[in-house]
């Protein structure tokens, strides 16, 4: 069955807009199949999904928004493993009522984040929906030693790559239709996967005990890093909340320190590193330290408090 001329043109329209070829690529866009020539090292795979009205709403979410937003998510994975971006595959179902320029101005901003790291967009698929917009994206990557979650050591210190808990405020903002706040509200728009650590990680890879990235809030993804044998305790006194994040959570009548602990979808990176290699990480942040003890704690004025109460992101 052939597709209907609308559909061929839409395919023919996303095709000139993302056409780029790099000198890996042997078989590009407009046949059955992508083909590229390896590169060096490991090969890294990565996906995910966003669901209108899960993930975003289209009454504050631009298309161009959501094409960045979209990359940067799977992006983020990558730099989570410690791996460089090369190639992006995005499937799209699509309501009706969408016009041909919502099209081009989210593959606009899939294309400005896109082009920061060279990264190609290379096929997918397009289909129709009934009413809500879906948006799949894999993407493929390579490193020349995977970093993985897992590993992490009793006496380690967790450390942050940025400022946390601003992109939760930033959805609350958005959702509540409050004015300002422009800083947290693009955090959460247009967060900024860190493929810029890459290199740096790579360098230090001996060091690296555990990482990955931070997206479902700090105290479930801690979860993820102490496993089923270690603790943490976050020092309270010790973190430093950003001033936009206090003045962001004062306008929401909120706490920041909870936005810092729960909030989710910074897509800062997490990393767990012995103390001896602190130095070579002199902008990142210290969180706290993992021990044998389980469980999740905070430090605060020399009173140590348990976390039982688990917030953050989850699907179901």
């Amino acid at each position: 069955m052939r597709n209907t001329p609308k559909e061929w043109s839409r395919i023919d329209r996303i095709k000139s807009l993302v056409q780029r070829q790099s000198p890996h690529t042997v078989v590009g866009l407009g046949d059955d199949a992508f083909v590229f020539k390896n590169f060096p090292g490991f090969s890294v795979l990565a996906q995910d999904m966003m669901v209108e009205n899960i993930h975003f709403r289209r009454e504050y979410c631009t298309p161009t928004d959501l094409g960045w937003k979209a990359l940067a998510v799977n992006l983020s994975d990558l730099a989570a493993m410690g791996a460089n971006a090369h190639y992006a595959q995005v499937s799209l179902a699509l309501p009706n009522n969408l016009t041909e320029s919502w099209l081009d101005d989210f593959y606009q901003g899939m294309l400005s984040l896109a082009d920061q790291y060279n990264v190609e967009i290379i096929g997918g698929d397009l289909c129709a929906s009934p009413q809500d917009i879906t948006i799949d994206v894999s993407v493929f990557g390579s490193c020349i030693k995977p970093l993985t979650r897992k590993g992490a050591q009793a006496g380690d210190l967790l450390l942050s790559s940025g400022p946390l808990g601003l992109s939760h405020t930033g959805m609350l903002a958005l959702q509540n239709r409050i004015e300002n706040l422009d800083v947290a509200k693009a955090r959460h728009l247009r967060p900024s996967p860190r493929l810029d650590l890459v290199e740096h990680l790579q360098l230090r890879a001996d060091s690296v005990h555990a990482l990955m990235d931070c997206s479902d809030g700090l105290i479930n993804d801690a979860l993820q890093l102490c496993g089923e044998n270690l603790g943490l305790t976050i020092d309270l006194d010790q973190i430093q909340i950003s001033t936009e994040l206090h003045s962001a959570a004062r306008t929401l009548s909120k706490n920041a320190t909870d936005f810092f602990l729960g909030g989710g979808e910074d897509y800062e990176l997490l990393l767990a590193i012995p103390e001896s290699a602190r130095k070579d990480f002199p902008q990142w942040q210290v969180l706290g330290r993992f021990q044998n003890e389980k469980g999740l704690f905070t430090l605060q004025n020399k009173t140590l408090k348990e976390i039982t109460e688990f917030k953050g992101w989850s699907h179901f």
